[in-house]
């Protein structure tokens, strides 16, 4: 996707470019033709309109129209997963009655995906389906299970203190797993906020 000549400009905010890097990728939307109610993409106010494309053409292929009024308000700095850690995602907008398929263009922790879901459903509609075009190692998968979560608290008895377990994703905690104490991952997370504003 990153070497299509619409890249740049789609990922940039224009939305034209944005449609024809979905339509050079050739994808097929049959998967869609069962579900009814609505496609939301993550869509940011300005800036990358891939998203928008996507559940733009799934809602040309489907009988799943379009709710392009829900709006990410709030961006994070960077791509580093420190500065993923730290991102908490905000939306608004109006979420039609309805079940959701949702859509990115990637999916590195799921924190967009995460709060997109529970933005939906915080108004007592459902998200049945998550779509992207790429996706993190660990798969689509953004709930942590509550053996994880419990491996977590056994290793950082303290983790509560500084983060919301209901907040994290499958991502996160198997990052988090990766330091031996949490003041290793504080000085990580430090050390990486540091380097952003010092460059």
């Amino acid at each position: 996707m990153m070497s299509s000549p619409f890249y740049e400009a789609a990922h940039s905010g224009n939305l034209i470019a944005a449609l024809k890097l979905i339509d050079s990728l050739k994808l097929n939307f049959s998967r869609f033709s069962l579900f009814s109610g609505y496609v939301c993409p993550v869509q940011k106010i300005t800036g990358n309109q891939i998203p928008v494309a996507l559940a733009y053409r799934i809602s040309q292929e489907s009988n799943l129209k379009l709710n392009d009024k829900i709006f990410l308000m709030n961006s994070k700095t960077g791509n580093s997963m420190a500065e993923r850690m730290l991102f908490l995602p905000e939306y608004s907008g109006q979420v039609s009655d309805g079940n959701y398929i949702i859509v990115d263009d990637v999916f590195t922790t799921g924190i967009t995906l995460k709060y997109l879901k529970n933005y939906i459903e915080s108004t007592g509609n459902s998200v049945n389906s998550i779509y992207t075009l790429g996706n993190s190692k660990h798969g689509l998968r953004f709930e942590p299970s509550k053996l994880d979560l419990r491996i977590l608290v056994a290793r950082f008895p303290q983790i509560e203190r500084y983060f919301n377990l209901s907040e994290l994703t499958f991502s996160q905690v198997h990052f988090m797993l990766r330091f031996p104490s949490l003041d290793s991952f504080h000085y990580y997370i430090f050390t990486k906020q540091t380097e952003i504003l010092c460059s």
